[in-house]
């Protein structure tokens, strides 16, 4: 029973405020209404604690305590309000329905009664709508600390430049979204390919979508970054180290233990790259905590031009939270941006980052994500400039040497043969 597991996951868990996150309550509970009612009377009078099991079983003999549920308070508070809005439809039909048919009117009814299952829907679907109560969450956020304590290694991933790591607070977090922008043909997807190398040698599982590539190119791609064999011989079969190549993949087996970094590109998405696709493969693939999307413009958005992409982009950034997951998103920025950068006194072209209002398409892509990072590159020196960050480190810009074809792209005071 609904009921029964989703109070037993309470007392297990000493999470009494979840039910209040997904809107449960006293209605929620037809059966154990008053186990419920007692549950929070005790959470009140011990400032947070739920009873223990044996005390609850105690005094109401017909609950049916269910120890370790595996399903989550989400899926489970879903499901209860589901039972109750079907129960709720019911009670509608059989007692009030009949009384209402016979006082109105037809078109009166038929608006009288569209109201009411309209309100039986919203309610079921009131789920994360609440927010959170700050008066009343202490235990929460003292949660909230303790996880972050006991995990912030587990919750941000490294960026591949030490000084990147540092100006985003200690990485990528899990749960926010990540914009990178760059002109056209500047590296931009060297520069997500290599913070998806970075996330996976450091034990966290990629997704990486690529729709301009075949698998094989982008795969090379990592192999040249991760490995620094050169990318032109490596996709002509003409490496002169090709024993050190064959030697390198000899570490690329299931028998390794390695978490997992799916490469999806054009071959893999008949049908285009949408969300849906996106969601499916989280549910599919297990230990993914980055997602890398190269191409924000080369998603499926439907119909609907830049309010499209501007939905899309909402829906993504409700992607990320609810898989935990860090997005990378790669959008192009548009050429006529890149003229007005001008030129050096031997016209050689200035490395200069595009700026926020260099964006393209939709500026919800901007709004969205938590992070806005952009890049150039000319000439092997590249700069990465932080344009919005909840860090103190806006305008930061992170000088890079580039040559992208040897796998070489690191800050200058970085050892290197290069």
């Amino acid at each position: 029973m609904i009921e029964a597991q989703l109070l037993s996951k309470v007392i297990d868990e000493n999470k009494f405020y979840e039910l209040a996150r997904y809107n449960i309550g006293a209605a929620d509970f037809p059966t154990y209404a008053p186990v419920y009612e007692f549950i929070e009377g005790y959470v009140q009078e011990s400032r947070g604690d739920v009873p223990d099991y044996r005390t609850v079983a105690a005094k109401f003999p017909d609950f049916d305590y269910m120890p370790e549920v595996t399903d989550g308070f989400r899926y489970l508070a879903s499901r209860a309000k589901d039972a109750t809005a079907k129960r709720k439809a019911f009670e509608l039909l059989q007692h009030e329905a009949p009384k209402k048919f016979k006082e109105l009117g037809g078109a009166k009814f038929s608006a009288w009664l569209f109201e009411q299952t309209e309100r039986i829907k919203r309610q079921a679907e009131l789920q994360t709508d609440l927010g959170v109560n700050y008066a009343t969450n202490g235990e929460q956020r003292k949660e909230w600390y303790r996880d972050s304590k006991e995990k912030r290694s587990f919750s941000y991933i490294p960026a591949p430049y030490a000084s990147l790591t540092k100006a985003l607070g200690g990485g990528f977090e899990r749960g926010d979204g990540t914009l990178l922008m760059a002109y056209t043909n500047r590296g931009k997807s060297w520069i997500a390919t290599d913070i998806g190398r970075t996330a996976w040698r450091a034990g966290f599982g990629v997704l990486h979508y690529s729709p301009e590539l075949s698998q094989r190119q982008q795969s090379f791609r990592i192999d040249t970054i991760d490995g620094q064999f050169n990318n032109v011989n490596l996709r002509r079969g003409q490496l002169e180290n090709e024993e050190d190549y064959f030697s390198y993949l000899d570490d690329f087996t299931p028998d390794k233990g390695h978490a997992p970094y799916i490469v999806k590109t054009m071959e893999d998405l008949p049908n285009g790259l949408s969300l849906d696709v996106i969601e499916a493969d989280l549910q599919m693939f297990e230990g993914i905590a980055m997602v890398i999307i190269d191409g924000f413009n080369l998603m499926d958005h439907g119909r609907g031009g830049r309010d499209a992409m501007t939905q899309t982009s909402r829906k993504m950034r409700q992607l990320w939270g609810r898989h935990m997951v860090a997005g990378i998103v790669v959008h192009q920025t548009p050429t006529a941006a890149e003229r007005d950068k001008g030129a050096n006194d031997d016209g050689e072209r200035l490395v200069s980052p595009p700026k926020l209002t260099d964006y393209s398409e939709t500026v919800a892509v901007i709004q969205d994500n938590a992070n806005v990072l952009t890049f150039d590159q000319a000439q092997g020196i590249g700069r990465i400039s932080i344009e919005k960050a909840r860090e103190p480190s806006v305008g930061q810009v992170i000088e890079l040497v580039c040559n992208f074809n040897l796998g070489v792209i690191q800050e200058p005071d970085v050892t290197s043969n290069f």
